[in-house]
């Protein structure tokens, strides 16, 4: 079974609902780290969709049931949505109004640097 090491920030920016056509803010917050399991017949693009889609309901339900999104709330976090960046693995996504986008290295870095 495949396992992606998984990091959730939350964006804290007052320009929280960027997006692709403007600049990254500064103000994301790491939230969670965690190892996701995923069924054993996904690979490629299928499993950052599968983890996307996965860690976005986690997230967002009233009552998850993976331990990790327990913690996460738990820890008294919001839900997860649109200008906050997941990262599996070494790949970096921007949750989108509608989708995601690759963030690339200096954006995330940039997006951290001053937190």
């Amino acid at each position: 079974m495949p396992v992606l090491h998984t990091t959730v920030y939350l964006n804290e920016s007052p320009d929280r609902l960027w997006g692709l056509s403007t600049p990254v803010p500064t103000g994301l917050r790491q939230a969670a780290s965690f190892d996701l399991e995923i069924g054993d017949d996904l690979t490629g693009q299928a499993l950052i969709h599968a983890a996307h889609r996965i860690v976005f309901e986690q997230l967002n339900i009233d009552n998850p049931t993976a331990t990790w999104a327990l913690r996460y709330r738990l820890a008294g976090h919001r839900s997860f949505s649109v200008g906050d960046v997941m990262v599996i693995g070494e790949t970096a996504w921007l949750c989108e109004p509608v989708g995601w986008t690759c963030l690339t290295t200096a954006d995330l870095i940039a997006a951290l640097a001053t937190r």
